[in-house]
């Protein structure tokens, strides 16, 4: 295993095209060269940084995880969040969870009853129009198209943040993107269905340890708030646990694969054992109980 291609770092990376699927294709950009924009993508870099959920349940669909939805946090507990801490938190949580349930066909109702919860989150945390009267016309016109609807989840993630950004809402932002974050690790290791039962999920999870380097490094720039910091020593904690995987290192090539596309094989490969795999799923359930409540 730790020889085999890494196609799931080309993946999250967004470094170079995988030739998995037409939708995984089209996302893959190169953050460092990226310099034109469509109207559908974000004007802050910090979500290329940081893949969307979107983007990492395309891989987990890729890889053939499949729907629980007892994985999702329960939408009536919204009632139970009132601190702006609790309120950012859970809108990345109710974010990543809308996500997953859209990339894998639960339909028009189960997206409007998100897009309710959503803005009802968002105007509570004085972001006016998170969401608007166009959205609902564009649900509306797309009726029952499980893929469109999937689309038009990550085209409004990344108008969110940006919305965001522009009312120096940052703080909130951070907690936002800490909470999508946990929740879509969560998701993750449910639906690796614990150690040595599908590695492939097991590497994705793997390679998020890259995601929270850049996650951390975007909440660091908010820290001395307490609601921030708090939640900046959980994240802290949970990069701890990656540094207690088996890791080798081996020289990087990248090859062409023939077809317009390349992946990457060798670089630093690393495993989970048994225990560093139990501590982490533990650490993330423990850190996302301490959210949803």
């Amino acid at each position: 295993m730790m020889n085999k291609t890494i196609i799931v770092t080309c993946l999250l990376y967004l470094i170079v095209s995988c030739n998995s699927e037409e939708s995984l294709e089209k996302k893959s950009v190169d953050v460092d060269t990226q310099t034109e924009q469509t109207d559908n993508e974000p004007k802050n870099e910090v979500v290329y940084s940081i893949p969307s959920p979107n983007e990492q349940y395309d891989l987990l669909y890729f890889l053939g995880g499949e729907v629980d939805p007892t994985y999702v946090n329960d939408l009536s507990r919204v009632s139970n969040y009132t601190t702006t801490k609790q309120k950012a938190l859970n809108f990345g949580v109710y974010m990543s969870d809308a996500a997953y349930m859209m990339k894998f066909n639960q339909g028009k109702k189960v997206f409007l009853d998100y897009v309710s919860t959503l803005d009802e989150l968002g105007r509570s945390l004085d972001v006016s129009k998170v969401y608007g009267d166009d959205l609902l016309q564009k649900v509306e016109e797309i009726g029952a198209d499980s893929d469109k609807l999937f689309e038009l989840s990550s085209d409004n993630y990344l108008k969110v943040f940006d919305n965001m950004i522009e009312n120096d809402k940052g703080k909130e932002l951070s907690l936002m993107l800490s909470g999508a974050w946990v929740e879509t690790m969560h998701i993750l290791f449910k639906s690796a269905g614990g150690f040595d039962k599908d590695f492939d999920i097991q590497e994705a999870i793997i390679e998020q340890r890259y995601i929270l380097d850049n996650l951390i490094g975007f909440v660091s720039e908010y820290e001395g708030e307490q609601e921030v910091d708090e939640t900046l020593d959980k994240l802290y904690k949970i990069k701890k646990e990656f540094e207690n995987l088996d890791c080798t290192q081996a020289s990087v090539e990248v090859k062409d694969q023939g077809d317009n596309s390349f992946v990457l094989d060798g670089g630093e490969s690393c495993l989970f054992t048994k225990e560093s795999y139990s501590s982490l799923e533990n650490l993330i359930k423990e850190t996302r109980d301490s959210i949803i409540l």
